[in-house]
C-alpha cells in the first residue's frame, strides 16, 4: 500500500498509463515534467503537475523529497544523436538527470523503481537473454541506461532505501507510435512485405504489464537491489504478427514474401549505397537483420521472486489497439519521451 508517489516523464507513454493507475488506486502523485501543456485533461484536480528539467537543479528542488515511491521514467531516447552537442545531452539527461534526482530525494524516500531498457545488452539478436546476460550497450541510449542502473543500485545501497530496475522490450499499446504502430500502419496501407518466411521471434510487453510490475515489485522485499526483465511471456514470430494485425483490420495478408536470397542482395545495393553517398538508406543490412532475426528474453526471475505473471498479450489487447490506431493515424509522433 502506498499513499504518495513521484513520476518523473508522467506525460511519456508509459507514464500515462502509470499515472491513471495510480489515480485509481488514489495514490497522491506528483508528476515531473518537461511541459505541463502535454498532461491529459483527466488529471485536472487529481495531481500535482510540476514543470522543469531534470538537468536544471533548481527545478528539481521544487519537487519535494518524502514519497513512498518514486517511479523515474524520465529518459532522452529514441532519437539518435547526430551531433556532439547532443550526445552531450543524452548523456545529461539520461545520467546526469538521475544524479540529480536522487540526490534531491531525502532518506525517507522509501522505493525508487527505475524504467530501463534491453538496450542495455547491446545484442541484435539472441534467444533468451537474462538478467545475468552480460552487459555491453552500443549505442549511446544504452550506455547512458546502464550507467543510470547502477546510479540507482549505489544510491539505495548508501542510503537503505528500496531499489529495482525493470528492463523494458519494445513496448507497445493505445498511445504508442512505435514499430508495432508502424507494422499496423504498414500493413494497413499495404506496404508491408514479410522478408523470408517470417519465422524469426521477437519478446515485447504490453504497457499494461509494465505497470503491473511495477506495482508488484513494491509489495515485497525480495525485490530489493533486483534487476528484472519485464516481457509478455511470449515471443512472437513476424508471421504471427502479420496474420493478427491483418487479422484485426480486416485484412488479408499479402500472398508472397520476399526470399532471404534477394532480400539479402537488396540489403548489400544498400550497404554499397550507404558507403557512396554517406547516408543511410531504407534497407540494408542492418535493417534486414532487425526483421530477420531472433531477440527474445527471458522474464522468469520475476515470476519465480515474487509470482508476476502478465495478463496482456497482443492476442487479447489487439482490437484495442487497431481502434486505437484508428483514431491517432493522421497524428504526428513524438520522440521525446520526457516531453
Amino acid at each position: 500500500m502506498i499513499n504518495s508517489a513521484l513520476v518523473t516523464g508522467g506525460n511519456s507513454f508509459i507514464g500515462i498509463h502509470l499515472v491513471n493507475e495510480l489515480i485509481r488506486r488514489n495514490v497522491n502523485i506528483v508528476v515531473y515534467v518537461r511541459s505541463i501543456k502535454t498532461i491529459p485533461d483527466e488529471w485536472i484536480g487529481k495531481v500535482k503537475v510540476i514543470e522543469g528539467d531534470l538537468i536544471d537543479n533548481n527545478s528539481i528542488l521544487n519537487i519535494g523529497d518524502k514519497f513512498d515511491v518514486v517511479f523515474h521514467l524520465a529518459a532522452y531516447v529514441h532519437k539518435i544523436p547526430k551531433s556532439d552537442d547532443e550526445k552531450k545531452y543524452v548523456f545529461a539527461v539520461n545520467v546526469e538527470g538521475t544524479k540529480n534526482l536522487l540526490e534531491s530525494l531525502s532518506d525517507s524516500v522509501g522505493n525508487i523503481v527505475f524504467f530501463s531498457s534491453v538496450s542495455v545488452y547491446g545484442n541484435d539478436m539472441g534467444r533468451n537473454l537474462d538478467e545475468i546476460t552480460s552487459t555491453n550497450p552500443t549505442t549511446l541510449y544504452g550506455k547512458t541506461k546502464l550507467s543510470a542502473e547502477q546510479l540507482v543500485i549505489d544510491y539505495g545501497n548508501k542510503h537503505k532505501f528500496k531499489t529495482t530496475i525493470l528492463r523494458l522490450p519494445l513496448v507497445y499499446g493505445p498511445g504508442n507510435k512505435g514499430n508495432i504502430y508502424n507494422m499496423i500502419k504498414a500493413i494497413d496501407n499495404r506496404r508491408f512485405v514479410m522478408m523470408g518466411r517470417g519465422l524469426n521471434k521477437r519478446s515485447m510487453v504490453y504497457v499494461g504489464n509494465v505497470v503491473d510490475a511495477a506495482m508488484a515489485v513494491l509489495n515485497t522485499e525480495v525485490s530489493d537491489g533486483k534487476v528484472y526483465l519485464i516481457t509478455d511471456g511470449i515471443d512472437y514470430t513476424v508471421r504471427d504478427l502479420y496474420k493478427l494485425i491483418s487479422k484485426g483490420l480486416g485484412r488479408n495478408p499479402l500472398p508472397f514474401n520476399v526470399p532471404m536470397g534477394i532480400a539479402k542482395m537488396l540489403a548489400m545495393a544498400g550497404d554499397i549505397g550507404n558507403k557512396i553517398i554517406r547516408k543511410p538508406l531504407p534497407f540494408n543490412s542492418e535493417v534486414l537483420g532487425k526483421l530477420t532475426d531472433s531477440l527474445t528474453f527471458s522474464s522468469g526471475r520475476i515470476q519465480k521472486d515474487i509470482g508476476f505473471k502478465p495478463k496482456y498479450n497482443l492476442y487479447n489487447t489487439i482490437d484495442e489497439i487497431i481502434r486505437w490506431y484508428k483514431t491517432v493515424r493522421h497524428r504526428p509522433a513524438s520522440s521525446r519521451q520526457n516531453d
